[in-house]
């Protein structure tokens, strides 16, 4: 007798339909697994086997076969548990075929019938509710995970009996009711009233978060560089929609914690100089997301640029431009969103004190164009605001403005942003394209700001992406900074001196 059951498979950040097909006939007993099954697929035929024993109902010995279609997609996600012990008894006859037809089963078989949450939930409620089906099956410490997918039902499951008989219509499952959680977007953490005397600093930390730019501070030790990258986290807008989902996805398939709601705070990542190329970059076996894409919707903040290994950042190069990681294996291809906004830091040369108004470099001129050359050409061109911070004048407490009153701003700017770029799909400032057109149409400017930033351009020998992101710094700070309705508002010769002003490499010449 042949029956099927649903499950998903987990493809990055996304999740396919598998048909779980089950056939039972008089043969040589045993249970045979076909359609790639690999990792922990290849393993759940014995977690299957004893949990089918201790289900309550007989299952007489006879030739099991189960199928896991589509067979040329790869299966490694003990998720499938579920699906594979309940085609087979649908196989048996212990529960009707008719009660699978619209429902998606997803959970892990201990060997007495226990089920026990897997990774990546959400992306199998979220292929669920894409394929059409009304109903999801869970084990109960996953449903509050299952449950934030809109317009499914979700079956909270114990073990495998209660399920059994809830499909016989024994004892049926109440849908799960997810409780609704305490505020998961509070802004909490240090103020940017605490950063004294580094206007260009606080500066560039403002333009970034408006309008989506990445950023590289660099001057010497303690002048409060880690400082500022700690109160950027506070100063970023709350995700919305389609990005709060495909954030949390992210995150429920590192498992890292069960979600309880959508993540609404940009996720902030601050990776050690010593991570691998693979824990910034994503990979591995299975292969899981990287430092990059879990900051995808935040930001991504690397103290000591210099330090980190070659490979790391040239791999950034491609996440900064298009947004997304793929990785290539011999047999097969995966892809993680990784549209984040880097926030770096270095010193000046190895000692740290190349250009301190007090305290002399002792690094050859050669070692500080060694260590400076860590950074690419090609890296530093992805780079919008590259700003130099210099230790204070003065130490004098003088106050300053809160985070409160800079993200207040900062939202003005963001929802002119919105409004502005309208149905283009772009959510920000930095992601308007140069081709098309749109350039043109989303970030107007005036012949004076023209004049000027084709000079700043010949003078610093700028490539055409740079002198591109120069201008979509400067049409931040047009949201930003000019008061009234400014929606329409073209770019003028202030704003691209102030964003060349943000732009300025670290200095070539040693103090010895």
């Amino acid at each position: 007798m042949l029956a099927r059951a649903y499950c998903a498979g987990l493809d990055g950040v996304d999740g396919y339909l598998i048909t779980v097909e089950a056939d039972v006939r008089r043969g040589l007993p045993g249970l045979t697994v076909v359609g790639r099954a690999s990792g922990a697929v290849g393993e759940a035929r014995e977690r299957v086997r004893n949990a089918l024993a201790h289900c309550g109902h007989e299952v007489r010995p006879r030739k099991q076969v189960v199928n896991l279609a589509p067979a040329d997609r790869r299966k490694d996600s003990p998720g499938i548990d579920l699906s594979m012990a309940v085609a087979l008894l649908a196989c048996h006859e212990i529960v009707p075929h008719e009660a699978l037809e619209s429902l998606m089963l997803w959970g892990e078989l201990g060997l007495d019938g226990v089920l026990r949450p897997a990774v990546g939930t959400l992306i199998v409620a979220d292929c669920a509710r894409r394929a059409g089906f009304r109903t999801i099956a869970v084990p109960r410490a996953s449903a509050d995970e299952a449950a934030l997918c809109p317009d499914l039902r979700v079956l909270a499951v114990d073990d495998l009996p209660s399920l059994v008989a809830h499909l016989r219509g024994e004892e049926p499952i109440a849908p799960h009711q997810r409780a609704e959680p305490t505020d998961d977007v509070a802004l909490d953490g240090p103020d940017m009233a605490d950063v004294q005397s580094q206007a260009a600093g606080r500066l560039a930390v403002e333009v970034m978060a408006a309008g989506g730019h990445n950023l590289l501070l660099h001057g010497p030790p303690g002048v409060g560089k880690t400082m500022l990258a700690r109160r950027a986290a506070g100063l970023l807008p709350s995700l919305q929609g389609d990005e709060a989902l495909e954030v949390t996805k992210l995150h429920s398939l590192c498992g890292r914690r069960p979600p309880r709601s959508l993540w609404r705070r940009p996720p902030v990542r601050m990776p050690h100089h010593t991570v691998s190329s693979a824990g910034l970059l994503g990979g591995g076996s299975p292969a899981r997301p990287g430092e990059v894409s879990l900051a995808h919707g935040g930001l991504l903040f690397l103290d000591e640029l210099p330090e980190f290994a070659r490979a790391c950042t040239e791999g950034m190069r491609e996440p900064l431009e298009d947004g997304e990681v793929s990785i290539v294996r011999a047999n097969y291809a995966l892809r993680f969103p990784a549209r984040f906004q880097l926030m770096a830091a270095m010193n000046p040369c190895p000692c740290g004190y190349l250009g301190h108004p007090e305290r002399q470099c002792t690094c050859s001129a050669a070692s500080v164009q060694r260590y400076q050359a860590r950074l690419s050409g090609p890296l530093l061109d992805r780079i919008d605001l590259v700003v130099p911070m210099r230790p204070p004048a003065s130490m004098g407490e003088v106050p300053q403005e809160c985070s409160a009153d800079i993200r207040a701003r900062i939202e003005v700017a963001r929802a002119r942003q919105r409004e502005r770029l309208g149905a283009t799909g772009f959510r920000n400032n930095a992601q308007i394209p140069t081709d098309g057109g749109a350039m043109e149409s989303l970030c107007p400017i005036d012949d004076a700001g023209r004049s000027l930033l084709v000079q700043l351009a010949t003078a610093r020998q700028l490539s055409p992406r740079a002198r591109d992101r120069m201008r979509r710094v400067a049409m931040t700070l047009v949201d930003l900074h000019r008061s009234g309705d400014s929606v329409n508002a073209s770019i003028g010769s202030r704003e691209v001196a102030i964003a060349g002003s943000l732009r300025r490499l670290p200095d070539l010449q040693p103090g010895t």
